[in-house]
């Protein structure tokens, strides 16, 4: 049996992030209504309007719909026989408010499709995005923590597999050789020598991966700029039967622990600051005040130091939690991890 699927990061942005967000999902869902794709994977689907567009578009064709959370979207000509949204533990710095990843709640959708050929296991997802050089990213750790997560779950199916979706890893990149030896998936472009790039950086880091199906065509879905910032990627894929994961690497297992412990240690090191952030808040506005009794100018800067206080010392405690909760999550996600044989 021959399986279209198709997966696409639509931009849907919200606060006027992305231009032209409701002509644009209009023409994806022509696109998706069509007859390209029995199944698409789509991420970025953040906003209310992009959904319901989406989603009517789909109803209209008669397609299913599973709608997961982190702006997940799967929708399906296929029967979806179940589905569930799993958040990333590591989902980004909390203070780094202003990169959308962590507020954006990103994780990953499985879905178990009924195929002619028997049940298909279905993984929809987005991690991480890198904002900086490979030699200077600090949300490493949390990619790489990500890419165990979603391995450990894998690594837990038998059915034929189609991991698809915005993974915010080129085909050099640690990230990558992580996941695919954790998981024993294959790239379909790589398989069939069709690399081509699907980011509006011009790289490649939008993939359908698998486990038992085997591709006959792989392509980019569309244009970059025309529908969205990403080109998506396109598969037709041959549903053979599944095949468990093979062994786990231990190449890939000790690079994935040393990049977890690199990502821990990083945590600690903004928790000492955090905590020094408090130390110092506390000094600063325990100084302010004392100089209340020297004079009336001094008087006054106390004040308004006193007021600053509790902000300060509220912001400064607020950002250890944070932390701490990051450096428990990196814990967590190192236990995923294969035991060294």
């Amino acid at each position: 049996m021959a399986l279209r699927i198709a997966t696409l990061n639509v931009w849907a942005l919200p606060l006027g992030l992305a231009p032209e967000r409701e002509s644009r999902m209009r023409a994806i869902g022509q696109r998706l209504a069509g007859d390209e794709a029995d199944v698409w994977a789509l991420q970025e689907v953040w906003t209310e309007d992009a959904r319901r567009i989406l989603s009517q578009a789909a109803a209209a064709a008669g397609m299913q719909v599973a709608h997961g959370g982190g702006g997940l979207m799967v929708t399906s000509r296929l029967p979806i026989e179940s589905a569930a949204f799993h958040p990333y533990t590591l989902a980004g710095i909390a203070t780094h408010v202003h990169r959308g990843d962590y507020l954006g709640g990103k994780g990953f959708q499985t879905l178990r499709l009924r195929t002619p050929a028997g049940p298909l296991a279905l993984v929809n997802t987005h991690l991480h995005a890198q904002y900086h050089p490979d030699d200077r990213d600090p949300f490493l750790g949390h990619r790489t923590g990500q890419v165990v997560e979603l391995a450990a779950a894998l690594r837990t199916l038998n059915e034929p597999l189609v991991a698809a979706g915005d993974f915010n890893l080129r085909e050099d990149q640690d990230g990558y050789r992580i996941l695919t030896a954790l998981t024993g998936l294959e790239d379909a472009a790589v398989q069939l020598d069709r690399r081509e790039p699907t980011s509006s950086f011009g790289t490649r880091i939008d993939f359908v991966l698998t486990r038992g199906p085997r591709p006959r065509r792989v392509g980019v879905f569309a244009e970059r700029g025309l529908l969205s910032d990403h080109a998506g990627v396109v598969a037709e894929l041959e549903i053979a039967s599944g095949r468990p994961p093979s062994r786990p690497d231990p190449v890939a297992v000790a690079e994935a622990r040393a990049l977890l412990a690199a990502g821990r240690a990083d945590a600690l090191h903004r928790r000492r600051l955090a905590r020094a952030g408090v130390i110092a808040a506390t000094a600063t506005g325990a100084g302010a005040l004392a100089l209340r009794r020297v004079s009336r100018r001094r008087f006054l800067l106390g004040a308004i130091a006193a007021l600053a206080l509790p902000g300060a010392v509220l912001s400064a405690v607020s950002a250890e939690r944070w932390v701490s909760g990051e450096i428990e999550a990196f814990d967590r996600v190192a236990a995923l991890l294969p035991k060294a044989s």
